[in-house]
């Protein structure tokens, strides 16, 4: 991550990586979701909530299982996971022996709702907050919104308020709702390709879907190594652990608390 990168993440709340995703990368991931595309669940337009702004005329599609599909259709999100181009930001964000902890697509076809505005600085939550100290930046869940589809600056999807993830107060429905401080809203445009980091308390939402083409967005949601949001009792490997490279097997591993840098060599490390 540069300086730049830095500041603007720390301000803002978020940073576009432009071309994270070769085009041969982005195609070959396109094809996997085409192949699949009947398993795609259409949601009861249930995001919007009350917010008469973000109603839509349907729901967005959810599609999830990537990481079991056969070869070579599971290669694009496996690989993805753990891509050279996202891993650096990962790394300084949540430090070495950060995990995944979910991983799915998003489709938003012409008129699909929004979603309202969640998260946010204030209340405080030790999964999901902010912190700066010592020169870096910390936080629990940290977001990848790989886009494998353009989007322009007037065709909805991914919004967010920038600098939210440092508030100190609670923010008022009407926000959240999108019917009030619109223009201190950005949604940010991107190509195929590139990709979105953001914190999870940065608080952000999806505008309706405007564009004539399909919205796909992979959305990758990580932790440092030491924290867990859905892990309850014996972890158990996947049946398919023994495909993966080191790497990825590594993220997708239980969490524990020495798989952070702990300031002295006499604490052994973990696997």
């Amino acid at each position: 991550m540069t300086d730049g990168e830095k500041y603007l993440m720390d301000v803002h709340g978020y940073v576009v990586i432009e071309q994270a995703l070769t085009s041969e990368e982005v195609a070959a991931a396109n094809e996997a979701i085409d192949a699949h595309a009947d398993e795609i669940t259409i949601r009861p337009n249930d995001l919007a909530h009350a917010s008469d702004t973000l109603k839509g005329t349907t729901g967005r599609g959810d599609l999830g299982g990537m990481l079991t599909w056969d070869k070579p259709h599971c290669d694009p999100f496996r690989q993805m996971m753990v891509h050279p181009r996202l891993t650096p930001y990962l790394e300084e964000m949540l430090g070495t022996g950060f995990r995944l902890e979910g991983l799915g697509i998003i489709t938003m076809d012409e008129g699909a709702e929004g979603f309202w505005f969640h998260e946010g600085g204030e209340p405080f939550d030790r999964s999901r907050g902010y912190l700066y100290r010592n020169g870096r930046m910390y936080s629990g869940m940290t977001n990848m919104a790989v886009q494998l589809t353009d989007v322009g600056p007037e065709d909805g999807g991914f919004a967010c308020l920038p600098g939210s993830h440092r508030a100190n107060f609670p923010c008022p429905d009407d926000i959240r709702f999108y019917e009030a401080a619109q223009s201190r809203f950005a949604q940010i445009p991107a190509k195929a390709g590139d990709a979105i980091l953001f914190v999870e308390c940065l608080m952000h939402g999806t505008l309706p879907w405007r564009a004539t083409h399909q919205r796909r967005s992979v959305i990758m949601r990580y932790n440092n190594g030491v924290t867990a949001e859905g892990v309850m009792g014996t972890w158990t490997p996947p049946p398919w652990l023994d495909e993966l490279t080191d790497d990825q097997r590594a993220v997708i591993s239980q969490p524990h608390y020495r798989r952070e840098d702990k300031g002295s060599d006499l604490y052994k490390p973990r696997d």
